[in-house]
């Protein structure tokens, strides 16, 4: 499936929350516009899987559905995911394609990375896979002269949504 087309077809199934939409979302959308307007870097590393947190919860039909997808099609391979060890952005196009790469901003000292964009995949993989898996993921960092700024953001929408602070 070509770029253009993986787009129109991430559009159509976004179109179906727009009516979900509430300040929590629009918070998460400044904060995204925000990582994007002040970073400083972004590099791509492998990072373990249980470093990952979420900034919003996977809790909408469209979303719910999707993740349920996801996590048929990982448990359908497992054991051979399991035994690579690392799951890098082609193996996750393979086996949960997306359009974008999973985005985390460091959150602490290269051990705790807050997701920004990924949270489905995020949350299917961590549904799959246990800690004592050793999982590792490919991930796009993205880096800030001053990140504490962007960090209170991306916490204040994990407390918008009730989700663990990072």
């Amino acid at each position: 499936m070509g770029s253009f087309t993986r787009l129109i077809s991430y559009l159509a199934e976004k179109r179906a929350e727009l009516f979900q939409l509430s300040n929590r979302d629009a918070l998460l959308a400044k904060v995204v516009v925000d990582i994007h307007r002040h970073r400083e870097d972004k590099v791509t590393a492998t990072v373990p899987l249980f470093s990952l947190h979420q900034v919003h919860p996977i809790d909408r039909g469209t979303a719910l559905a999707k993740l349920n997808d996801r996590v048929d099609a990982l448990r359908a391979s497992r054991d051979e995911l399991r035994e690579a060890r690392v799951l890098d952005t082609e193996t996750l196009i393979r086996h949960i394609p997306s359009i974008s790469a999973i985005k985390v901003v460091e959150a602490a000292d290269d051990e705790t990375y807050i997701a920004f964009e990924g949270n489905g995949r995020l949350v299917a993989m961590q549904e799959v896979f246990d800690e004592a898996d050793g999982i590792e993921v490919e991930v796009e960092i993205y880096r800030f002269a001053r990140p504490d700024k962007i960090l209170r953001r991306l916490r204040r929408v994990q407390r918008a949504n009730r989700l663990p602070l990072t």
